[in-house]
This record gives C-alpha cells, sequence and structure tokens, in this order.
C-alpha cells in the first residue's frame, strides 16, 4: 500500500498538481491525499481517500491530463483532445432518458432488441467539422474526478450519462466551454423540437467542502431554545406559496431569488397605497392646506402615481421600496448584516460588486440601508428577468455565470424581506 500511495504522490508532481497528504490523529477517520485541479482560473479541490482499490484506480487512469470546466459537471483535456459535460433529464432518472434517446436515435429492430444481451453504453451522433460527438455512460476519468470532487452519495462506479466531444482542438478552458455548450444547445434543442426529450447540461454539483459549509451555516441560524407552540397567524395562500417554491428551490438561486422577490411584490398595491395615504394625509393635515386652493389639490394631484391598473402608487421601484420600509427598519437590518461575519465581510467589502452596483454601507451604521436594500434587490431583479429601467438596460443574469455562484448572500437577504412582510402581512388565524 505504501509503494501505491509513494506512486501516486510521484504521479500528482509529474504532472504539476499541488497535493496534500492529510494524516488525523484520529484512527476512525482515513488517511487522505487532497489534490487541485483548475476550473479556469479557479481550483477545486479533491480527494483521494487512502483504500485500495481507489488507489489502483487513481494509478490506472490519465486523469492528471483533465480540468474541470467552470459551472458544469464537466472535464476537458488539451492532450487528449476531448471534452465531456454530465448531462440529465428532469422528468426521468439517467439510464431512462438514455434507454429512450437510444431508441428515438438508432431506432431497433425489435426482434434485434429482444435477441441482443449487449448492453448499450454508447449513442454516436453526426459528427461536425473533424469533431466526433457521442452520448453514453461517462468515461472513467470522468467518473473518478467528478466522484473525488463532489464525494457525494453517488457510488464511484455510477454510469452517469455524459456528451463527449472528441478531436477537439480547444486549447483554453473558455474555448472547450463555449464548444461544448454550442454542441449541446444544437443538439439539445434539435432532440426538444423533435422528440419533445429536453436535456441539459449538468450544473456543477456542490463540492463536499460546499456541503459541509452549508450545512454547518444553516445551522448557525437554529435557535436552540425554539419550541413549536399552537397556530396562531395565517399567511395569504398566494405569497406563502411562492415562499415554500423558492424554498424548494435550494439548487436553482436564479429561480429561489425570483420566488423570493414574488413573495414581497404580493404585497406592492397594499404598502405602496399605504405609503400614499400617508403623505396625502401630512399635506391635508398641514394648517396652511386650503382645499379652495387649487395650487394645493395639484399638489396632492403630483403627490400620487397611479399605476395603469389603478391598484398601486408609483413605479415598481418606488413600491418596493415603500413595502421594505413598512415591514422592517435600518436597525433591523443593520442586526442582519451583523448576524453573521461571513455575511458582514461579503457587504462590508463588497464583494459581490459583480452582482449589483448598489453598495451596501455596512461601515456607516447610519446609512439609509432601507433604501440601499431596496435598490440592490431592484437591480438584481432586473438583471435576471432582463427589465429596462429608466436609467438604461440591465445585463442579463444567467443561470451558469460566475455570478450566480456568490449569490448566496443576496439570497439570504431578500428571504429575511420576504419573511419580514409576511410576518408584517399575516393575520391571527381563523378556523
Amino acid at each position: 500500500m505504501e509503494k501505491k500511495i509513494e506512486k501516486l504522490k510521484k504521479k500528482l508532481e509529474n504532472a504539476n498538481i499541488t497535493f496534500n497528504e492529510i494524516i488525523p490523529d484520529d484512527p476512525d477517520f482515513a488517511s487522505r491525499i487532497i489534490f487541485e485541479i483548475p476550473a479556469a482560473r479557479e481550483k477545486q479541490e479533491c480527494v483521494i481517500p487512502f483504500r485500495e482499490e481507489i488507489i489502483d484506480d487513481a494509478l490506472k487512469l490519465d486523469f492528471e491530463k483533465f480540468r474541470f470546466l467552470k459551472s458544469y459537471e464537466a472535464i476537458w483535456s488539451k492532450e487528449s483532445k476531448i471534452i465531456e459535460c454530465e448531462i440529465g433529464n428532469v422528468d426521468s432518472p439517467n439510464r431512462f432518458f438514455f434507454d429512450r434517446l437510444n431508441r428515438i436515435i438508432n431506432k431497433p429492430d425489435e426482434n434485434e432488441e429482444e435477441e441482443s444481451e449487449d448492453e448499450i453504453t454508447n449513442i454516436d451522433l453526426p459528427s461536425i467539422d473533424g469533431l466526433t460527438l457521442s452520448i453514453g455512460f461517462c468515461s472513467k476519468e470522468f467518473a473518478f474526478l467528478s466522484w473525488s470532487r463532489a464525494r457525494g452519495p453517488r457510488s464511484r462506479n455510477a454510469k452517469r450519462i455524459t456528451l463527449k466531444i472528441k478531436n477537439s482542438k480547444a486549447s483554453t478552458h473558455d474555448v472547450a466551454k463555449e464548444l461544448i455548450e454550442k454542441i449541446a444547445n444544437s443538439l439539445f434543442f434539435q432532440i426538444d423540437l423533435a422528440f419533445e426529450l429536453p436535456l441539459n447540461l449538468q450544473v456543477q454539483r456542490d463540492s463536499w467542502i460546499d456541503r459541509r459549509k452549508k450545512s454547518m451555516r444553516r445551522q448557525m441560524f437554529v435557535d436552540q431554545s425554539a419550541t413549536i407552540t399552537e397556530p396562531k397567524y395565517e399567511y395569504d395562500s398566494e405569497p406563502i406559496s411562492l415562499y415554500w417554491y423558492a424554498k424548494e428551490s435550494i439548487n436553482m438561486p436564479i429561480f429561489q431569488y425570483l420566488a423570493f422577490y414574488q413573495t414581497i411584490e404580493f404585497y406592492f398595491p397594499i404598502y405602496s397605497s399605504f405609503e400614499a395615504k400617508q403623505k396625502i394625509q401630512s399635506l391635508i393635515k398641514d394648517p396652511r392646506f386650503n382645499p379652495n386652493r387649487d395650487a394645493d389639490i395639484s399638489k396632492i394631484i403630483s403627490t400620487i402615481k397611479v399605476s395603469s391598473g389603478g391598484k398601486s402608487f408609483g413605479n415598481e421601484r418606488d413600491q418596493l421600496k415603500a413595502t421594505i420600509s413598512s415591514c422592517t427598519d435600518n436597525q433591523e437590518l443593520l442586526s442582519f448584516f451583523k448576524a453573521d461575519n461571513e455575511r458582514l465581510n461579503f457587504y462590508a467589502d463588497n464583494k459581490g460588486k459583480s452582482i449589483s452596483n448598489q453598495k451596501i454601507s455596512i461601515k456607516n451604521e447610519t446609512s439609509d440601508f432601507v433604501t440601499e436594500v431596496s435598490e440592490r434587490i431592484y437591480e438584481i431583479r432586473c438583471r435576471i428577468v432582463h427589465s429596462k429601467a429608466s436609467e438604461g438596460d440591465f445585463d442579463v443574469l444567467l443561470p451558469y455565470s460566475s455570478e450566480v455562484k456568490i449569490l448566496n448572500f443576496d439570497i439570504e437577504l431578500i428571504e429575511f424581506i420576504s419573511r419580514k412582510v409576511l410576518i408584517t402581512s399575516s393575520r391571527p388565524i381563523k378556523l
């Protein structure tokens, strides 16, 4: 075993792959090697536990020639001229849609299908520009690297279905990523139109490190002293269903964000009207107000901006701010930001500037956080739906972009706001 471990270290050294050998003090935990595989300008940590069958696989495979493709469950190799990405179908497990795809593409004769005992492992697709395309069971290198990075519940030998491009001339990560996206979009859209079989490139799963961090982070905010009491309040069915959809969409951050936003949006007519009412009352209560003076009546008319539907006051940006200001305040928002150091540093150092131009001025505790938060939420929402604001267009926020990877803290923020809005808008339960 020791000799095999030394061979593995030598293999990594020869490939200029950074690694560390971990030998835990607790004998119940296996020793392991943690090594780094590039993904564009990032590094992804992979683990090889010191188990003989795993080390044997590592020594047999050419995994060191491959790199990860950022944002996807994919690998590529300039040396081997291969790009490979896992694909999926929302309606069925991998094996079922693969069998259906085989029947669609190869159209096997029913008698031949009954007589054949050979398992179909690969489906050849029409080539293009010298590229060899196929869909089938993943390569051993893909299985090994994907498993060693994610270390999830899936077996190392799970038969994942991948799209493979061979004879690739891609010399950089970005070229390889663009190539497989172009090929996949063209092929999958054709298959969807012809056979009603939607396929997609698999988004990169959380690594074992990411899952561990998220699990620990969720536990940080659990109130250990909390108890369950009798139901006291009820909530409007439409926004609460949107809230639950957002909570279920943990692996789809853009949909999650938008669902939380729609939870808040449901109450725009109520709170924007409330703000308008306060403004009108303030004008009328002014001792100088004269209902017989045209100038005073004009002030009231100019204060109210009724939307075309006649239900809300002000534009969407104003309605969002009115709703947030009615359900929380600057002090509560500051407490939210301070509740977690990682979150506090994210906003204080403006690490999310690629997501939104609106900075949260954490270092100035007298800032108008309600305004800053509403502006930031509105901008991100516009980037998701690619809306236009009066100032111009917002760049669309794409599902597989690097920006989505750092959306977590903004999702926590809008979830906090949506909870405050639901709480404020609740009423005593009536059965």
